[in-house]
């Protein structure tokens, strides 16, 4: 088949990082793929797909191919109106719950076209918010990459716990940055502990206490910054599906984790790690503080979490959404 992704950008983010393996799994998977770009599009994320630059995406930019997976509200249009092959919207996030043009995000959605969406509660979410069904593919990891490492604690003694902080002047209003400095404020005089932060937008913050902050622009520089650390804090609001966790549990690092959603697939607290409600900065801190202080319950989670992730691999995900595009044809 002939897929083409349209797309604004491919620079940090889960959205991003989720059409380049998917593209690159499909192409693996012997289909002519093909990503439409605009020239000003970041691209950070290593596709081996055909890339075509285009100076807008317009109804004329885009390719003929057998199906166009637009995955952002502003490219649904140019891909329905070029009329150049079956459009499938993928949606990797419900947009009206954090765009500002809401309504025209919403319409999107409307327009008739198949739907896939990334988890259980995210189909139920579309289905509350727009009375459409949608087909679910599941997020991947690649374990070739996210894999357990070293912990440096083993030498030093000291926790180490890893934090991604999404730049609210950025758009990422939910990702709950503010909720985690309040959590370690309360434990800094509770627990030792070391503390990475990882920041993709590479925007200012003041943390309360000492931290190392450093760059991940690939997968391969984010893995051992998951891997080499104790814990992985997760604090999103709502996420469709949300990979970080994922990514954290195929290192082999234990995960505390908010009850965002998506992640609802393959988050089981008690199981592969602790889940808290989102913005509950007693909780929070509290299942921080247990795992840091109890070493044979954090690795049984860690332990857990790393058989778990195997199993969900970028060749499964692209296995449904290829099943999902046969259906179609």
């Amino acid at each position: 088949m002939k897929i083409v992704f349209p797309v604004l950008s491919l620079e940090m983010g889960g959205g991003a990082r989720f059409i380049y393996h998917l593209a690159n799994a499909l192409l693996d998977k012997g289909h002519d793929v093909e990503v439409v770009m605009p020239e000003r599009g970041l691209q950070v994320w290593p596709l081996r797909t055909k890339l075509k630059r285009v100076k807008e995406l317009t109804p004329s930019s885009i390719p003929s191919a057998d199906f166009i997976l637009p995955n952002f509200y502003p490219t649904v249009k140019p891909a329905w109106e070029s009329q150049k092959g079956r459009v499938v919207r993928l949606s990797l996030g419900y947009e009206p719950l954090w765009v500002p043009d809401s309504d025209t995000a919403k319409q999107t959605y409307l327009i008739g076209a198949p739907i896939m969406s990334i988890s259980e509660w995210h189909r139920q979410l579309l289905r509350q918010e727009t009375g459409l069904e949608s087909t679910v593919i599941s997020g991947g990891v690649d374990t070739s990459t996210f894999h357990p490492y070293p912990k440096q604690s083993a030498q030093t003694g000291c926790k180490k716990i890893f934090y991604i902080m999404r730049d609210p002047a950025s758009g990422y209003t939910w990702k709950g940055g503010a909720d985690f400095l309040k959590a370690v404020t309360i434990l800094k005089d509770q627990v030792n502990f070391e503390l990475t932060v990882s920041m993709p937008e590479k925007a200012l913050f003041t943390s309360p206490v000492p931290c190392q902050i450093k760059t991940s622009a690939t997968d391969l520089e984010l893995a051992p910054l998951y891997g080499e650390a104790d814990l992985f804090v997760y604090t999103s609001y709502f996420e469709a599906f949300g990979l970080p966790p994922l990514e954290a549990m195929a290192c082999g690092t234990a995960v505390v984790t908010t009850d965002c959603g998506g992640n609802r697939d393959y988050a089981r607290s008690g199981e592969n790690c602790l889940l808290v409600p989102p913005s509950d900065i007693g909780q929070l801190s509290t299942a921080i503080y247990n795992l840091l202080t109890n070493d044979t319950e954090r690795q049984r989670l860690a332990n857990t979490g790393h058989t778990f992730a195997k199993a969900w691999s970028w060749q499964r995900t692209t296995d449904q959404v290829e099943a999902f595009l046969l259906s179609l044809k």
